[in-house]
């Protein structure tokens, strides 16, 4: 087992307790159960960070070749994010979700493990290559805390009050609007300009790519809705969900349906 694996395997434990305090501070509130999840969520997230940095050096080059590091990258972009922008916000039923989210990237990340020595295709020495993978990937993370969210507002749809599913719908709808434009420069935009310079086209149907484009436009069409003709609540949640399903469909895409992602 390499070290990079070693401390992934150390990361998914404390990451578990964090969901476990979290649920524990859900039956029972108190400061010191919110004060225990974060800290071991917090030591989590260095931990992951640590991982990360091992494989840039390990590899000598930025962790974004492979399914590997593509989960690698996404589970610790994820952990940041909910630090920085929602960990106030988001109720703890939100939290955890988030948390098992990660615990899924992570396992993903370990299912997917290569060798860090191991050679890469031309094509993947590219800094295009590095804007579109690294935007990709941040902007799917908002759609997890999207997820989420919308996951919690369908289970408690009928049991908790307005307010708080307002709350949700709220924070669903906050996510997607930062993550979408994130996700159209770096898959979309920078993913074709990449294409064009490494197979010579900016499109071509390859499965992986039509799957983004799938992606894209579910998000598309959830943001016209919302703003357009003002759909909010279970519909809305359901429409994010899907696309996130969707989101997790494509990045193992190219293990599933082979064509020039296949590389990962």
């Amino acid at each position: 087992m390499s070290s990079v694996e070693t401390i992934l395997y150390a990361v998914l434990p404390v990451y578990f307790l964090a969901v476990v305090f979290l649920g524990f501070g859900t039956v029972v509130p108190g400061k010191k159960a919110g004060k225990a999840w974060f800290y071991l969520l917090l030591t989590g997230f260095l931990l992951h960070t640590a991982a990360l940095v091992l494989r840039t050096i390990l590899s000598g080059d930025v962790p974004f070749t492979d399914l590997f590091e593509y989960c690698l990258f996404m589970g610790w972009a994820v952990a940041l994010v909910y630090l920085v922008f929602f960990r106030r916000d988001l109720p703890r039923p939100v939290s955890a979700m988030v948390v098992l989210v990660l615990i899924l990237l992570v396992g993903l990340a370990l299912f997917y493990y290569s060798d860090p020595m191991s050679a890469k295709m031309p094509a993947l020495k590219s800094n295009w290559l590095y804007v579109h993978v690294s935007l990709a990937a941040l902007g799917e993370t908002f759609f997890a805390i999207a997820f989420a969210a919308s996951l919690i507002l369908l289970i408690k749809r009928n049991t908790a009050g307005s307010e708080y599913l307002g709350r949700l719908d709220s924070i669903a709808y906050r996510a997607v609007s930062m993550g979408f434009p994130i996700f159209t420069a770096g898959a979309m935009v920078a993913g074709a300009i990449w294409a064009k310079r490494a197979w010579g086209a900016y499109w071509s149907w390859d499965p992986k790519e039509t799957m983004s484009l799938v992606v894209w436009l579910i998000y598309a069409i959830y943001l016209h809705m919302r703003l357009v003709r003002g759909m909010k609540g279970a519909p809305a949640a359901i429409v994010v969900i899907v696309g996130f399903i969707m989101t997790l469909l494509t990045i193992s895409g190219s293990m599933l349906l082979g064509g020039l992602h296949s590389y990962g």
